[in-house]
């Protein structure tokens, strides 16, 4: 296409209206949240679908100018989602879960470790180029572990909304899991990248250096903010100021070799509480539908899904097999041992194995890291989606067996008509 202006405007023309579109069919919305639609869309624009079936028009779509905005594009898109992550994390919330939900929490992320662990030591003896240009056999297990134990919280809202599940205690408790394993898994992705760095002097370096960025958060720009919060409740201060740290935070975990997204989601976590609720109200269903988009894309161009290959589907039937069992296992059974009834145990390991744009953001740090290749972050990013989509029938699935807990009057059009969540 001889203009590239005209081809981001139509790429962006079809992954805002088309996924939408698809989404309110019921049959859609009944299985998968907007944002799998969403990466499907992205998956099928890049050489895995569109690539494939017309790689002439594949090449007149994408060429170098437009990659170049859609890279930018997707820069912003996912600091603004990882920001509204952070926003989502109430840490007075996570600290009374923790006590509470110590056992569901902690078998929840230490089984999808282990097994993760042991998928990765496999996958690396049997896979080319599964370990990335920076990366060796200790970090690429951590990568790998650390992709199959995550949960991501705004994909998990949206199920149990469109269940009619979030104002129950099996919501409310799956939502706590959630955030818990939100918490602890950017702790550890941060770990991991500053363990990276080759030497151990390097690796020091880098550690020193994010100490000093956390206590800047921490007591520098935490009390600065609550201070400003209760002069200034005014919308335009609070986006301005909000997004002002924001980048600075994302630029300054960049330069310290931390990572953009690191930063963007710490940001998040240090805003004042009173100032949460208005932000999501104003940057969650515009990053949603107008910005990830373009994330999606962008790393739908850098994944390249092969169902007729036996080799992506071996890699592909590993790591979702070890996640499935990770997270439905070691969250049911440490459920049932604090005493929830089994039906609503399962129900929350199925429901904790929902990835959603989580799983991709966190490839993307990984991938941008070095640490896994390719042929790694194609799988995952496959696997991403099966057990999003599963995470609904297989929760239904576990309801049946005994009462569901849907609070009285709670309908599927609750989902239908809260905030678009990703």
């Amino acid at each position: 296409m001889a203009n590239p202006r005209l081809a981001l405007l139509l790429i962006a023309l079809v992954l805002v209206l088309l996924p939408w579109l698809l989404w309110r069919l019921r049959a859609v919305r009944a299985v998968a949240p907007l944002a799998v639609v969403q990466i499907l869309a992205g998956v099928l624009l890049g050489p895995s679908g569109l690539g494939r079936l017309a790689p002439d028009w594949h090449a007149a779509l994408f060429p170098p100018p437009v990659l170049g905005a859609l890279s930018g594009l997707a820069t912003l898109g996912v600091v603004l989602y990882v920001l509204v992550s952070g926003l989502h994390l109430d840490l007075a919330t996570l600290r009374d879960g923790a006590r509470r939900l110590a056992a569901p929490a902690l078998g929840s992320m230490l089984l999808p470790l282990a097994l993760g662990a042991g998928a990765a030591a496999w996958i690396a003896g049997a896979v080319p180029g599964a370990l990335g240009p920076r990366g060796d056999l200790p970090g690429f297990v951590a990568a790998i572990a650390l992709c199959l134990a995550v949960t991501a919280l705004p994909v998990l809202a949206a199920i149990l909304r469109e269940m009619g599940l979030i104002a129950g205690r099996l919501g409310q408790t799956a939502l706590a899991l959630a955030a818990l394993n939100d918490a602890a898994l950017w702790l550890l992705i941060a770990v991991t990248l500053a363990l990276s760095h080759g030497s151990g002097a390097e690796a020091l370096r880098v550690t020193g250096l994010a100490a000093l960025w956390v206590a800047a958060l921490g007591w520098g720009a935490r009390p600065l903010l609550a201070r400003l919060a209760a002069r200034h409740p005014e919308p335009g201060t609070m986006l301005v100021v909000a997004l002002a740290v924001t980048f600075a935070s994302a630029a300054a975990a960049e330069a310290i070799e931390m990572g953009y997204i690191i930063g963007a989601f710490a940001a998040g976590t240090v805003i004042p509480a009173a100032w949460r609720a208005p932000l999501l109200a104003r940057l969650e269903p515009l990053v949603a539908a107008a910005l990830l988009p373009f994330f999606f894309v962008f790393t739908g161009l850098r994944a390249l899904i092969e169902p007729d290959s036996a080799a992506f589907l071996g890699l592909l039937a590993v790591v979702t097999a070890a996640t499935v069992v990770g997270k439905v296992a070691g969250t049911a059974l440490p459920a049932r041992w604090t005493g929830e009834p089994w039906p609503s145990a399962l129900a929350l390991g199925a429901l904790m194995q929902a990835k959603g744009l989580m799983e991709v953001v966190v490839l993307a740090v990984l991938l941008e890291a070095g640490l896994i290749g390719q042929p790694v972050f194609s799988a995952l990013v496959a696997m991403a989606i099966l057990c999003t989509v599963a995470a609904t029938p297989l929760a239904r699935l576990a309801l049946a067996r005994g009462a569901a807990p849907a609070p009285p009057g709670a309908t599927r059009s609750e989902g239908a008509a809260g905030p678009v969540t990703v």
